[in-house]
């Protein structure tokens, strides 16, 4: 009996998902030479990885960041582009840039008191980052001028996978749920999924990621629908505006979303 109610809701879940899928239409594809992409902001700069190294470039003006010291980039947020949040996983450190990718500030959570194991970090607001302690399974609202923690959630029941922000909300992706936040850190809406790994924020609207399939869904709708994309590798991808960026390791492709 336990296992058909879990085959019913798999169903359920699949149904939703399967009905009314949201066209793409190809802009362009371009090869290009990164080893990731990170993302596009709102002046169409492109951000990426390549050589080890953070790399903007916008209509061929290329800047560049990298810290020998703190080593590998695991993540950057580019929802603010005058204010970069950059984490080096390996040196448990948040390192700050401008819109020149000159280091505003550079955060080492190793001397920080109590001690936080920091694995994801999204921009808040002035000088706050919302961070995800691994220690205490918390988000943390942290002021990182005044270096002390403003708020904290309650628990998840397990690790975050990807973490996203705008101004007045946070959004953290867990193994088994999808949870939206306020700027005050009060829990708004909780949604189970079915196996999610990444996801990233639009206008007005969420794509999630599983494995290499994408659906859709609008911040004030349930309903969920699957991304009529060609089947490919994702590598990475990103939404800005009505365009949705797909990297597959060798190329970028460009689609402009259809029927939302």
């Amino acid at each position: 009996m336990k296992k058909f109610v879990v085959c019913l809701l798999f169903l359920c879940f699949m149904g939703v998902v399967a009905q009314n899928p949201i066209k793409v239409r190809l802009l362009k594809k371009e090869k290009v030479d990164w080893s990731n992409f990170v993302g596009v902001d709102r002046f169409d700069s492109r951000y990426y990885i390549k050589n080890a190294a953070l790399e903007k470039n916008r209509d061929g003006n290329i800047q560049s960041y990298s810290n020998l010291q703190l080593g590998k980039i695991d993540q950057v947020h580019v929802f603010n582009a005058l204010k970069i949040a950059v984490l080096h996983k390996n040196f448990n450190s948040v390192v700050l840039l401008d819109n020149r990718m000159a280091e505003i500030s550079i955060l080492n959570f190793n001397n920080s008191l109590p001690y936080r194991l920091i694995t994801e970090v999204t921009y808040a607001n002035e000088s706050t980052l919302w961070l995800f302690n691994a220690l205490t399974l918390q988000l943390e609202l942290f002021d990182y001028k005044a270096q002390k923690t403003k708020l904290n959630t309650l628990p998840f029941k397990n690790e975050v996978l990807a973490l996203q922000s705008d101004y007045n909300n946070v959004y953290a992706l867990t193994g088994l749920s999808f949870y939206h936040y306020n700027y005050t850190g009060s829990l708004i809406s909780e949604m189970n999924h079915d196996g999610f790994d990444d996801f990233k924020l639009g206008s007005g609207f969420i794509v999630f990621k599983k494995e290499n399939s994408l659906y859709y869904k609008k911040n004030d709708n349930k309903k969920i629908q699957i991304l009529k994309i060609p089947k490919k590798t994702i590598k990475q991808f990103f939404v800005m505006n009505q365009t949705l960026y797909i990297y597959d390791g060798e190329l970028l492709y460009y689609y402009q979303l259809l029927n939302i």
